[in-house]
């Protein structure tokens, strides 16, 4: 088989999500030729999309040293830098990726991911309308967007470009799952339930869908059901605005706490500081429970056969 025939393979079968299958196909290329760097950077991808790291950061290694200007090179090694929380890597070889390409929706989308990692919401934004801009029938692009404003709480938006992924693409799962979010905001739990469980079907090792179900029966649980409630209130309020509230409310408490006891109230500001001194029990050991939960639920789907 010739070079550019297993290079074709490779990539359709890592656009497929047949990694075991690329890899493959990738190893018997640079078995003939050890310094092909598109077949290392494609590699990296490949190792990264299985978690391999360590290895996947080697291959991009590789690849950028057989050929410093090849852009697949420059983002393989930009997303091994992402997994490595190798921020300032990544900004560099995303900069120099747009400075080569800046018509490639692909690469403002991996700048999108960074920045949302690195709390740069406004770049985040603009790198995922810029991608949408210059690939509107992509459902990856308008997946990113729409999960962009479903963490903002920004509920009519998120719907829209997730219903327009999945026109694109019906079986697209970032779509499927952030549907099944915005089912579960609106108290659609059993629909948002089918969600998670269509697209773990298809990948039982789905983070985000699994994330979905344990969400879906935290919702339910009437234990975390408040603290579901509570927290995803919280995220959509974003870090600042969380901390500035829960400022508020220690002052709240304290207040209320001096103001029972100097108006003769002890057994009421005993009450407050009680209630208080519950909320911040609840608000550590929810988090806990919500990730045993999703634990279990990740053992679960891998052991079942039927599911």
């Amino acid at each position: 088989m010739n070079e550019s025939y297993l290079l074709q393979v490779a990539r359709q079968r890592l656009a497929s999500g047949h990694i075991e299958g690329a890899i493959d196909s990738l190893r018997q290329l640079l078995g003939d030729d050890p310094m092909q760097a598109e077949a290392h950077a494609l590699l990296a991808l490949c190792l990264l999309s299985m978690r391999r790291a360590h290895a996947a950061e080697r291959e991009a290694g590789l690849a950028l040293s057989a050929d410093p200007h090849l852009e697949l090179a420059h983002y393989a090694a930009a997303r091994v830098a992402v997994a490595r929380r190798r921020f300032k890597d990544a900004d560099k070889h995303l900069a120099q990726l747009l400075d080569m390409n800046p018509q490639e929706a692909a690469y403002h989308l991996a700048h999108a991911e960074l920045c949302d990692l690195t709390r740069r919401g406004k770049e985040q934004l603009a790198s995922l309308q810029k991608a949408v801009e210059l690939a509107p029938d992509d459902p990856n692009c308008l997946a990113a967007l729409a999960s962009y404003h479903r963490h903002r709480g920004e509920v009519q938006q998120a719907e829209r470009f997730a219903r327009e992924a999945l026109q694109l693409q019906p079986n697209h799962h970032q779509a499927v799952v952030i549907m099944g979010h915005l089912l579960l905001r609106r108290g659609e739990t059993e629909a948002a339930r089918e969600h998670a469980i269509w697209v773990l079907r298809e990948d039982a090792n789905d983070v985000s869908a699994l994330f979905l179900l344990s969400a879906v029966k935290a919702r339910s649980n009437p234990f975390l059901g408040l603290w579901w409630r509570y927290n995803s209130w919280m995220s959509e309020l974003g870090p600042t605005r969380a901390i500035i509230v829960l400022l508020g409310m220690f002052v709240f408490y304290r207040v209320a706490v001096i103001a029972t006891t100097q108006q003769g109230y002890p057994q009421a500001a005993e009450v407050i500081g009680w209630a208080w001194l519950g909320f911040v029990v609840y608000s550590f050991a929810g988090p806990q429970i919500f990730r045993r939960s999703l634990e279990k639920e990740l053992a679960q789907v891998k052991l079942s056969k039927d599911f």
